[in-house]
């Protein structure tokens, strides 16, 4: 990224978040001509953005964020041949494997709900799994497969979304935290920002993790909270597939170079905060539906969130600054789990050495779909939040539409599924 801009007086819209929404929007703003400022309070893709697997699919998705993700799908094509630098994007395909009778049928069924959507999707017997991947073991099923799906990796493509964006002439702010949203006559009219007050009549809060707690300054209810994903990297090692592969214990992804990202599959941390209590509600059907795939835990953060004031005096350090960058601890217990599963999946990885481990704060909404609309009852705001760990991927595409929101104009793809009514009465 170059040198830092100076803060603007004013701008047509602010975008807060620097993470794949909020780089992505900028630079479709950018792109027409729109003079926007994307206000990050850490460094760009500091989060979520730089933290997941780096699959970018279309498979395994609900059906109402299909379009929308095909269409995102190729824009990502758009932005990486205009990329300065090698992000990794390569179209290997996804795969999710049929560990089990269950997930035999949960891929057979997301399969007859992806016909109408016309995808290369096809259910692989398992000796065309074989085929496919001669060194796969440990399977008696086989698995459903996306041969157009791509990859890349997460930072890299993150941050060259941001430069492409101030090439366009958006001005990129990290270490600017919004405090909050000015609102004057009953609609926007400026962000408070740590470094002073930029005048604009149009806000994206494109936050992540951080949108619902944002918004409470507001009087906005967004539910929303926050589950822990846990991932290693690996050391350069033999090929064993170009395939994003997902299982019930293992989710796997190539690396640009040559290593692997390796994660358990289907399996997250939740710290209990302040917020289960509010949302309660809203999450039991997906706590209930998805209780095996979650592993609550109490500690520090329930108090961290329980003393944060509701509405942070403007004029003071706000939460935004006490904590720039959420960097949860990984789950190494997990990850190890991970690692066997591994041995038994692909025995040609299993000394590969281990580079590094982390974890990311995942977003998510009840029914696991985004935000992504106007907020009536504050004019000139607009959210873009909630992607429920599928916002990488989906990223450009929501970007754009939430930069044709931002404009006024009528979105290149249907957004009636993600409208936050559908959550909460707003």
């Amino acid at each position: 990224m170059p040198s830092a801009p100076a803060l603007p007086n004013s701008a047509d819209v602010v975008v807060i978040g620097g993470g794949i929404i909020g780089c992505a929007t900028a630079y479709y703003l950018g792109k027409q001509g729109i003079n926007v400022t994307l206000c990050e309070k850490g460094r760009v893709a500091g989060e979520q953005s730089s933290r997941n697997w780096g699959f970018i699919r279309k498979q395994g998705r609900d059906p109402a964020e299909l379009p929308l993700m095909i269409h995102s799908l190729e824009l990502w094509e758009e932005l990486v041949s205009q990329m300065s630098d090698d992000v990794g994007f390569h179209r290997g395909g996804t795969l999710y494997l049929s560990d089990d009778e269950k997930r035999y049928q949960s891929n057979h069924d997301w399969l007859a709900l992806s016909r109408d959507f016309d995808l290369d999707t096809r259910f692989l017997s398992l000796t065309e799994l074989k085929t496919l991947i001669p060194s796969i073991q440990d399977q008696t099923r086989g698995a459903l497969f996306t041969p157009s799906d791509a990859r890349a990796e997460p930072e890299k493509a993150t941050r060259g979304i941001a430069a492409l964006a101030e090439k366009q002439g958006a001005s990129v702010l990290e270490n600017t935290a919004v405090r909050g949203i000015d609102i004057s006559g009953g609609r926007v009219s400026g962000v408070i920002t740590e470094s002073g007050r930029i005048t604009t009549s149009t806000v994206v809060c494109a936050g992540g993790a951080w949108s619902s707690f944002f918004l409470r300054h507001l009087d906005l209810v967004f539910p929303q909270l926050k589950v822990i994903g846990s991932v290693m990297s690996t050391a350069p090692g033999p090929l064993v597939a170009q395939q994003s592969i997902w299982s019930n214990g293992l989710g796997l992804r190539r690396r640009h170079d040559g290593g692997y990202n390796i994660a358990f599959g289907g399996s997250f941390d939740c710290e209990i905060t302040p917020d289960h209590l509010r949302f309660f509600r809203q999450f039991i059907p997906a706590y209930r539906a998805g209780k095996e795939e979650v592993s609550l835990r109490f500690n520090r953060r329930f108090i961290k969130e329980l003393i944060r004031p509701t509405k942070p005096d403007l004029d003071k350090v706000s939460p935004y600054e006490q904590e720039r960058i959420l960097n949860p601890a990984p789950n190494l217990k997990l990850l190890a789990r991970a690692r066997e599963r591994l041995s038994l999946v692909f025995p040609s990885l299993e000394n590969i050495q281990t580079t590094n481990n982390w974890a990311g704060m995942i977003d998510a909404t009840p029914d696991e779909l985004p935000a992504i609309c106007e907020i009536t009852s504050v004019p000139g705001l607009i959210l873009s939040s909630g992607y429920s760990g599928h916002g990488f991927g989906i990223g450009p595409g929501a970007g754009k539409v939430t930069a044709e929101l931002a404009m006024g104009n009528k979105p290149t793809v249907n957004l009636d599924a993600f409208q936050l009514d559908r959550l909460v009465k707003i």
